[in-house]
């Protein structure tokens, strides 16, 4: 992501929070989006476990029951460290976009 420096004096205030609350929301959706896929690595990782590494394995509609046993065993196990990182991160998400209806920020 490239950014580019805001001259503050060219720029209206309100313009400022937008962009100042757009960044932050965008910063918030990439670190959930990251947080979503650590965990889903870690729940193939442990569902897929001792199983040989082939392609039919892999592809999630080829996998039996035990597996995503696995891996729903191993997506509550998780919760509990990832949960709460994700939930606080939907829920300034939330917040942010609803200071962006504010007529002060638009």
């Amino acid at each position: 992501m490239t950014y580019f420096p805001v001259d503050s004096q060219a720029m209206p205030p309100s313009m400022l929070g937008r962009l100042t609350l757009n960044l932050k929301i965008t910063c918030r959706r990439a670190r959930l989006a990251e947080l979503e896929s650590e965990m889903i690595a870690a729940c193939e990782a442990a569902a897929l476990g001792t199983c040989p590494q082939t392609k039919p394995t892999l592809a999630r509609e080829h996998w039996d029951r035990t597996i995503w046993n696995r891996y729903l065993a191993a997506a509550m196990r998780l919760e509990a460290s990832y949960g709460p990182r994700m939930r606080r991160l939907r829920q300034e998400i939330g917040q942010l976009e609803r200071l962006m209806k504010l007529p002060i920020a638009a």
